[in-house]
């Protein structure tokens, strides 16, 4: 409900699912920061599991039962629905920012005439191919003239790392408009036992090693990579995820019988299921995107005290060291992941002294960090 004694209002627009269905939502606990800091917040979001309430917090839902990060149909009807429900708000309310989700910030801008912020973790256009969509050779580049359009017209705009801010300053972006905060995730959470009564519901054994990779599946996740170094090795894979069908039929196929395909797990599950992990793999390949991103799966398997194997990308690899809190590979590289792999499994001790300072490092990627700096950001520009 928003407050009558908030002087100043904003708009914070994302396709994530609040409450939190598939992954954690930063978006929800900025809501709640800028309230609690005497702004009127009105949060729009996809409709998640349950119900979100916050004094200061006004959440408009958005039932969309089908959706689906790699459903392009479902996702358009879906930014069609956030988009007219802000320009509902936009002219309807006075507001003095509206930030978040970058496509609908371009709705904002030039069809009601807001001051905007924008939320650009990725570049669109290499999204759109990594994802496999239609006619990426033509979406491509009209969608980064699209992104473009919002990043120039926006007061901030704000992305995980310095190489998008470079980026985005080449592209005509003035840099003192762009900042970098990397993300964050719920560290207390993943600090579970193994959960031994889900290991036997996958059919795992006792002295089973399990080697765990979660979330989106895309040609960037490596899964390929993943399945091929450990068709060979005395592990089991249990993949938990979904992705693009065509993708996914493939892996499938080279997956051998030591492959568990889960498919989703509710993000309230996913501590538990994280727990049943001996070790957990982010073998992303090397991209634009992947190099200036810092992707949840391994955040959140480091605050779980686990060894994790990452493909050594700038921007996540500046806040880890190799064989303290993680092991790092070269991108692409199945020998080398086969090898990361065989030895982990070969030396528990190790594991376990890499899991134990992995979960320390972790504490960095808390998400009260990212909030606190994103948090500030919008209160200087509403007040300013």
């Amino acid at each position: 409900m928003i407050s009558p004694k908030a002087k100043k209002s904003i708009i914070l627009v994302t396709e994530e699912m609040i409450p939190n269905v598939q992954r954690f939502s930063l978006t929800e606990k900025l809501a709640i920061d800028l309230a609690n800091k005497d702004c009127n917040v009105y949060l729009i979001s996809l409709k998640g599991k349950g119900e979100f309430h916050c004094e200061g917090v006004e959440h408009i839902a958005i039932n969309m039962p089908d959706w689906s990060l790699f459903k392009l149909k479902e996702r358009i009807k879906a930014n069609l629905a956030l988009c007219y429900y802000s320009l509902k708000i936009c002219y309807t309310k006075h507001i003095d920012l509206v930030y978040g989700w970058w496509p609908i910030m371009f709705f904002a801008k030039y069809f009601a005439f807001m001051k905007i912020a924008a939320d650009m973790p990725e570049f669109i256009d290499v999204m759109y191919k990594s994802y496999s969509k239609p006619a990426s050779w033509l979406m491509g580049p009209i969608l980064k003239v699209f992104q473009t359009m919002v990043a120039r017209s926006s007061e901030m705009v704000v992305t995980q790392s310095d190489i998008s801010r470079g980026i985005w300053c080449s592209r005509g972006v003035n840099y003192s408009r762009t900042s970098s905060i990397p993300y964050g995730v719920e560290t207390d959470k993943f600090n579970l036992p193994q959960n031994s009564v889900l290991r036997k519901k996958y059919g795992i054994k006792h002295d089973d090693v399990v080697v765990v990779f979660e979330g989106d599946i895309g040609i960037d996740d490596g899964v390929d990579n993943l399945i091929m170094a450990c068709n060979t090795l005395p592990v089991k894979v249990v993949i938990a995820g979904d992705g693009d069908g065509i993708y996914m039929n493939y892996i499938r196929k080279l997956a051998g019988a030591n492959v568990l395909f889960t498919g989703w797990i509710a993000y309230s599950d996913m501590p538990d299921f994280i727990s049943i992990a001996d070790m957990c793999v982010a073998p992303f390949r090397e991209s634009l995107y992947t190099n200036t991103t810092c992707q949840l799966k391994q955040m959140e398997s480091m605050a779980a005290g686990k060894a994790t194997i990452i493909s050594e990308l700038h921007t996540f690899s500046r806040y880890v060291k190799n064989d303290f809190d993680c092991v790092l590979i070269r991108p692409n590289d199945v020998n080398a992941l086969h090898h990361a792999v065989e030895e982990l499994v070969a030396k528990p001790d190790k594991r376990k002294a890499i899991g134990v300072n992995a979960k320390e490092t972790a504490k960095s990627f808390n998400w009260h960090n990212r909030i606190t700096k994103e948090s500030e950001i919008l209160r200087n520009l509403i007040n300013n």
